[in-house]
């Protein structure tokens, strides 16, 4: 609700031991007003406002639809307030009404906003105009118009924006989140808010200038000697992602009450790119904990993600999207601006964000809604998947096994699907060619067929006679495609490649891949056009994030692939960014579940990436497929880092995932032995 309160207190504070006034811009937003009124006054049956009725139904007066907006004329503090009306004066003929006067049109009332004591918004409306339904001037008889003039606009000037529950509910928000030494000086500073008398009517609401005294704060004295810990504590490291856990929980309740009641698409898919931009910054978050002496990642966190989730909700409410629940979403908002304001001046106030705040700000928007919106785990949650069409990946024939279970033998043959032996003569670890492709064909020929029609190479490459026949009646027959993804799994079941085994492994994982790419493209909106390329980003990203593994050996045996930032398994799927999502421990022990899950999160990035601002004339696949990728590693918002200036450490992984790509495209197969040797170092992989 406190638009720009954090500059404003910024702007205004001078010498931190002294006393100051802060002049606080407050906006009423117009739908925020609408809505309010709505509750107020238009309460009949259908939404109507039953402002009169006489003797009998022949005789009414009603108003509906009502919306507040900013006047051309009358000065800069006059706002306009829109209503259908109906009016009927007639008599009852029996079933039949006589009217001697029966209009319906558009009300047009204008008026000046003002405070009244306790913080109560009112308008004073004057000038009354009469529309029809096209919007042009009407007349109406002297004695319809009076009636309108003398029912309508006390009902307006009745009505009342009460200013005074945001200001207890931010006072009481904080209560929680300050020290106990900093207690005083808060809600000192909020109870001296005031009003001041001059408004603006804006664009897009009521400007009221509140005026907050911040009392005296001490200058700290500084320790001699005393230096500032070069690192968190572990107490402090599990305080700050505590402190995330719950914000990251939040936003998920939040986002889910939004496109619970919002069923629009394009907006559904604007909260989940709120979501996961939040979560992959999230994830970089914990993996660089804030220094004593360095900026709060936290509080920089919370107020860009705020800012877009704002910034979404508004654009709706103009929509006409949030239906029902307007009021509350817009409360909600309106609380949370005053809060994440006053976080802003900590400085000054020596207060932060709590859980408590969170909740509260929760309990604003969904105030009947069960259970505790800041609980925070890893299960799947299946009404977020439901909200954001989030398939479920295949699964293997397996169940999840405990850690103990003894691995497969490293240099197991293939235990089923019919696969073919190794080659004898395969040095271990070694590149295997691609297969000729066929009599007096040049390897200039070879890499056109590769980059027309990279499946058609591929399969040549991975795949026997019978293989690729079965991969093509598969691609025919969709339901026969998962017991073939479910072979190719048990293949791979806990298995480690080694160097005895290096080459069916990657026969089996490129066909996991292939197979699992194909089966995603049957079921996504990726652009037919674009299938090859998705193909051939699915095998340069799994290449590029795990060198084609799902397990390594531990010290204890056999365990999943995962990252320090919690990147899982084959695809590297994060279990922060994709909590709910997806079932954390068939991320780690199935193959098959991991890699289906990986080819969804491409597939969606790539519809990401296509619905970008084009930079290319004409469409480039690559282009594509890089900015794809981007999307997967940073985020949605991440999707054109590439084409900027980048920091170093993401120029070497984009960079990296390119020369994969077009290895891949060309037809040179991955060294797995050798790329897994370097995992870990972008530069290298």
């Amino acid at each position: 609700m406190i638009a720009a309160a954090a500059i404003a207190i910024f702007l205004a504070r001078p010498d931190p031991a002294r006393a100051t006034q802060v002049r606080i811009p407050l906006t009423i937003d117009y739908i925020a007003l609408r809505e309010a009124l709505k509750r107020n006054l238009f309460t009949a049956p259908g939404g109507r406002a039953q402002l009169w009725n006489g003797i009998d139904d022949c005789q009414f007066l009603y108003a509906e639809n009502p919306e507040f907006s900013r006047a051309t004329a009358g000065g800069p503090a006059t706002v306009k307030l829109e209503t259908a009306n109906s009016l009927g004066l007639g008599v009852s003929m029996g079933s039949q009404c006589l009217n001697a006067i029966q209009w319906s049109g558009i009300v047009e009332a204008l008026g000046v906003p003002y405070i009244a004591p306790g913080l109560q918004l009112k308008f004073h409306f004057t000038d009354l105009n009469l529309y029809d339904s096209a919007h042009q001037k009407t007349q109406l008889a002297s004695q319809g118009f009076d009636l309108i003039k003398s029912y309508l606009i006390p009902q307006l000037d009745d009505f009342s924006y009460d200013l005074k529950p945001a200001v207890q509910q931010l006072g009481a928000m904080v209560s929680d989140s300050i020290a106990p030494e900093a207690a005083g000086r808060v809600h000192a500073a909020i109870a001296s808010l005031a009003a001041e008398p001059n408004i603006d009517a804006l664009d897009d609401g009521i400007r009221v200038t509140l005026v907050m005294t911040i009392p005296d704060v001490p200058t700290p004295t500084a320790i001699p000697g005393a230096a500032a810990s070069p690192s968190p504590t572990p107490a402090e490291l599990k305080a700050f992602q505590d402190t995330l856990d719950q914000w990251d929980a939040f936003l998920v309740f939040s986002i889910k009450q939004l496109g619970d009641a919002v069923g629009d698409q394009p907006f559904r898919e604007q909260l989940l790119q709120i979501l996961l931009d939040s979560r992959y910054r999230l994830v970089q978050a914990l993996n660089n904990p804030p220094a004593a002496a360095g900026p709060d990642p936290v509080r920089i966190l919370f107020l860009d993600e705020w800012h877009q989730l704002h910034d979404a909700v508004r654009a709706a409410a103009r929509r006409g999207m949030l239906g029902a629940h307007a009021l509350e979403f817009m409360s909600f908002i309106s609380a949370g601006d005053a809060l994440f304001a006053l976080d802003q001046a900590a400085p000054a106030l020596g207060m932060r964000i709590s859980a408590a705040d969170l909740r509260r700000l929760a309990h604003i928007m969904a105030p009947g809604a069960p259970g505790d919106p800041l609980q925070f785990n890893y299960r799947e949650d299946r009404d977020l998947k439901k909200l954001f069409a989030v398939p479920e990946p295949p699964a293997s024939r397996h169940p999840i096994e405990e850690e103990d279970v003894p691995p497969s033998a490293p240099g197991a043959s293939p235990s089923s699907g019919g696969a073919s032996t190794p080659a004898a003569d395969a040095s271990p670890g070694s590149s295997l060619p691609l297969p000729s492709p066929g009599p007096g064909a040049s390897r200039r020929a070879s890499r056109q067929i590769a980059r027309l029609a990279p499946l058609l190479l591929r399969m040549l490459s991975v795949l026997s006679p019978r293989e690729a026949a079965a991969a093509q009646q598969d691609k025919d027959d969709e339901p026969a495609m998962l017991p073939r993804l479910q072979d190719v799994a048990d293949r791979l079941y806990r298995l480690v490649v080694t160097e005895d085994n290096a080459q069916t492994y990657r026969r089996d994982m490129g066909l996991l891949l292939d197979l699992s790419a194909e089966r995603q493209l049957g079921e996504s909106a990726v652009d037919a056009g674009d299938s090859p390329t998705y193909m051939t980003l699915v095998r340069s990203a799994a290449w590029q994030e795990s060198c084609w593994r799902q397990f390594v050996m531990a010290q204890a045996g056999i365990r999943w692939l995962e990252s320090a930032t919690g990147d899982i398994g084959l695809m590297q799927v994060n279990k922060h960014v994709w909590r709910g999502f997806y079932d954390i421990d068939r991320l780690k022990w199935d193959v098959l579940y991991n890699a289906g899950a990986g080819c969804e999160i491409l597939a969606r990035m790539m519809r990401y990436a296509s619905a970008q601002p084009k930079f290319d004339p004409v469409p480039v696949a690559g282009h594509l497929a890089r900015s794809a990728y981007a999307a997967y590693n940073g985020g949605p918002g991440a999707c054109n880092r590439w084409r900027r200036r980048e920091p170093p450490a993401l120029k070497r992984i984009d960079s990296s995932f390119w020369d994969k790509y077009r290895a891949v495209q060309d037809g040179t197969p991955i060294d797995i032995l050798t790329c897994a040797r370097s995992w870990g170092h972008p530069s290298a992989n």
